[in-house]
């Protein structure tokens, strides 16, 4: 007799609702071609790490956002301060990124992207008055955004959520660290990006619950209402204009 014969089959793996990334590669090449335009444009005088070509590519620079040149904002985002600053977050962001579009989705992932190196901008531009520039503002806010998936998904997860968790916490001690301790880093914007990512993810983090069908099956269904997710990127949008606006009053004093 075989012991094994009456025994229940295991029920089939679960398979996660992944998108493949491809906004992630979009991103890393935009940020590639605009730093060779920078170097171009440096060519013989500095390349990129030029403050005047900076400037005249779209840095994050506080007197001119203050004159008006609001869309610095945005732009100084896909800038890039030498050879080393691009390799170091265009790696990042191949990392970070492929791993929140796949959990996220395209649409989800860009709105986090893009909405968190906006809030990492406007903390740079409240506390500080230099020349800042580089998608890290964005990264750090995938990190705090993927962070939130898996504290929301602990159940489904478990001890692998658990993990991820600590490596996260790991990465962003020795950002903190390796920030305190270089001066030329733009902790502010950091900060604003990594609070901003925590708060869009969460508020657009897939919500798994494992539904059972009444054939035996299983699949993983996700419960976060869409309607409920943009209300909440309307509402950040909207305090991101409130904090901008409050941050140029104070430069403007």
């Amino acid at each position: 007799m075989n012991p094994l014969e009456n025994q229940p089959a295991a029920p089939p793996p679960l398979r996660m609702p992944l998108s493949r990334p491809r906004w992630t590669y979009i991103l890393i090449g935009i940020i590639a071609v605009v730093f060779l335009l920078e170097e171009i444009a440096g060519s013989g005088n500095g390349g990129s790490q030029n403050p005047e070509v900076l400037i005249q590519f779209g840095a994050n620079y506080a007197p001119l956002v203050s004159a008006g040149q609001y869309w610095r904002l945005f732009t100084a985002n896909f800038l890039h301060i030498g050879i080393v600053h691009i390799l170091l977050n265009a790696y990042s962001l191949y990392i970070i990124g492929q791993e929140v579009e796949a959990w996220y989705g395209a649409s989800r992932f860009m709105a986090i992207f893009l909405l968190t190196c906006i809030s990492g901008a406007i903390a740079s531009f409240a506390m500080t008055y230099g020349l800042s520039a580089g998608a890290s503002t964005g990264i750090v806010g995938l990190i705090g955004a993927e962070a939130a998936f898996f504290i929301r998904n602990r159940k489904i997860f478990g001890a692998l959520g658990s993990r991820r968790l600590n490596n996260l916490l790991f990465i962003g001690l020795i950002n903190v660290i390796y920030g305190l301790s270089n001066p030329q880093i733009d902790n502010f914007g950091h900060l604003g990006g990594l609070i901003g990512g925590l708060t869009l993810g969460w508020l657009l983090c897939p919500y798994y619950q494992i539904e059972q069908r009444s054939d035996g099956t299983r699949r993983v269904i996700d419960l976060n209402s869409l309607k409920a997710e943009w209300l909440g990127v309307v509402l950040f949008g909207a305090l991101l204009v409130v904090t901008f606006y409050a941050a140029l009053t104070l430069h403007h004093a």
